[in-house]
């Protein structure tokens, strides 16, 4: 009888723990470093939550393998160094796919864009190619790689460069009268001349596309970093990416 008891306290020992651990799978997060300062891939509303195509995005990846989404603000620069000091488990934040980002993480592509040159509506400077900015003021987000570039191009050319905290803060120069033209993306000019209608213009559109990256660290190529390339191909394909970019008024090839 003795037996018969300790036999169903271990059975029933063995499903509490497979019962803890099957709702601690269910209540895994999967944690994403963001700077919400890029609308409309991602921003803060006023109660200060989070939202955007990445935002939208990042909750229906996270269910393509169960778990939920959480973003973690982080400022732009610091973005790959949380991802890679583990405060993070990626980094979604309309962040570009280049050579030296590849180098300290694994990424997977979502979207492909163009930067562009916005200015005030009619273009009153007459900007219509990087070269024209030479002895005017430029406006950006710091330490993107618009900026990056900005700087390599003024040494060349010489203008005035000033750089801000957000790409929203960068565009409020050119409506403020401040600055002739602010670098930025194709995404974002959607959603600023939406909101601002009939006061801003693309100036210029550059040919090449860039690519938009979840990082993610090399270490978890096999684990979260195989999710995140599934999960991504399933977006695509069920059509979940269409109908993020869709309602976020992102031109819907951007994501095909």
């Amino acid at each position: 009888m003795r037996k018969l008891v300790v036999s169903l306290a271990l059975t029933g020992l063995v499903v509490a723990v497979a019962a803890a651990a099957g709702s601690a799978r269910q209540a895994a997060t999967f944690k994403y470093c963001t700077d919400p300062t890029f609308p409309p891939m991602e921003y803060a509303l006023t109660s200060g939550k989070i939202v955007g195509f990445d935002v939208d995005m990042a909750v229906k990846l996270a269910a393509t393998w169960g778990d939920t989404a959480s973003p973690s603000k982080t400022a732009f620069p610091g973005l790959i160094p949380a991802l890679n000091a583990k405060r993070c488990d990626a980094v979604i934040s309309g962040i570009f796919i280049t050579p030296d980002r590849k180098k300290q993480a694994g990424v997977v592509s979502y979207m492909h864009t163009h930067r562009v040159l916005i200015v005030k509506a009619g273009n009153p400077k007459g900007i219509h190619s990087p070269n024209q900015l030479k002895g005017k003021t430029v406006a950006v987000q710091a330490g993107t790689k618009y900026e990056e570039y900005l700087k390599a191009l003024k040494a060349k050319i010489g203008f005035t460069l000033q750089s801000y905290p957000g790409d929203t803060d960068a565009v409020a120069q050119v409506l403020l009268g401040r600055a002739d033209a602010v670098l930025t993306q194709d995404t974002s000019f959607a959603y600023q001349a939406k909101k601002h209608p009939g006061k801003i213009a693309v100036g210029f559109t550059f040919a090449a596309s860039d690519q938009f990256g979840i990082y993610f660290r090399k270490a978890d190529s096999s684990s979260i970093g195989q999710q995140i390339k599934d999960g991504v191909a399933q977006l695509r394909s069920d059509g979940t990416l269409v109908k993020i970019a869709t309602k976020y008024k992102i031109p819907v090839t951007t994501v095909k």
